[in-house]
């Protein structure tokens, strides 16, 4: 497939807008919501639209060790599953969820459903994902300056919030573009010692695939994500070998190169593994972070599934 100039100018055009959107002078400010450096290969957990737009039963685990060596980083483990009802044209998906950053713990579990529908030579999603988030903090594992501080001897603590997102998604054989909406309640617990608010989280993405040759594709994708407390942007390069590897690389705006490969093991399973090497503030105080993944898709709906698939 030759490069042609309309496909650079229709990646090009949906980079610039989402890098526009958060602007590259952001970097993140703190971490409220869990990050995802393997987005690309699993769009499902950025984004409720696309359950299941795969037409087959997807499974996914993933577990995430965020900057290693630093006392109190943050450690994700996320299970997803999704499949369409295709007679309805509608996916349901459940996504289960831990995630802990020093002495806070978050976890939960998330219902999704999306509704599928034809647009030109693509199809639209349109998807809502809701559930319950736990919150738990274990005051005794801080150190404090302040012995009089209000939350010494509270031990742990725990509340529960109810949590809404909205995501659309489209796609069509080689592009594919999303925007979600998380926290659109923006639910809040206050007791005697905290006060625990999601803040409303706007994440969109935009790729395309280009086939170099039979044996070559290279997908580009841009993801930008913006809140109250945090914003920053992914820029990603990934080349598809022999329909059998992904091997990528991604910049963050907020500071960091990341290395990622995803190997398809067979036709329906596959794993992934990425290094994110950081190179701003907190080059000196830990050694980057790791993120593995693996995932699995069973055609049990008979809708002839395509592998590899570019998204």
């Amino acid at each position: 497939m030759i490069f042609r100039k309309c496909t650079y100018r229709k990646w090009l055009k949906g980079t610039l807008i989402i890098i526009a959107f958060i602007g590259l002078n952001k970097s993140a400010y703190t971490q409220q919501d869990f990050i995802n450096s393997q987005y690309m290969f699993n769009l499902y957990n950025i984004n409720p639209a696309y359950t299941g737009s795969k037409d087959v039963l997807s499974a996914s685990l993933s577990h995430r060790s965020q900057w290693v060596g630093f006392e109190g980083a943050p450690s994700t483990q996320v299970l997803s599953l999704h499949a369409p009802i295709t007679k309805l044209k509608i996916g349901v998906g459940l996504q289960l969820f831990n995630d802990v950053i020093g002495p806070r713990q978050m976890n939960g579990f998330n219902t999704s459903y999306a509704y599928h529908f034809k647009l030109g030579k693509g199809k639209i999603g349109l998807g809502l994902r809701a559930g319950i988030v736990n919150y738990t903090y274990n005051w005794d594992e801080l150190n404090y300056r302040d012995e009089q501080d209000i939350v010494i001897g509270q031990g742990k603590q725990s509340g529960m919030l109810a949590n809404v997102d909205f995501g659309s998604y489209y796609k069509d054989k080689l592009q594919f573009a999303g925007i979600e909406l998380a926290h659109l309640a923006a639910p809040t617990i206050s007791s005697t010692s905290a006060e625990i608010d999601l803040k409303l989280h706007i994440t969109a993405f935009y790729g395309r695939a280009i086939e170099l040759n039979p044996n070559l594709v290279l997908k580009a994708s841009v993801l930008g994500r913006v809140s109250e407390v945090s914003r920053f942007a992914d820029l990603n390069l990934s080349f598809l070998i022999k329909k059998k590897v992904w091997a990528g690389v991604t910049y963050r705006t907020a500071g960091a190169v990341i290395l990622l490969a995803d190997y398809f093991v067979t036709p329906k399973f596959r794993i992934g593994y990425s290094y994110d090497y950081y190179f701003n503030g907190l080059s000196t105080t830990q050694s980057g972070s790791h993120e593995l993944f693996i995932g699995f898709d069973m055609d049990i709906f008979k809708n002839n599934m395509l592998s590899p698939r570019y998204f």
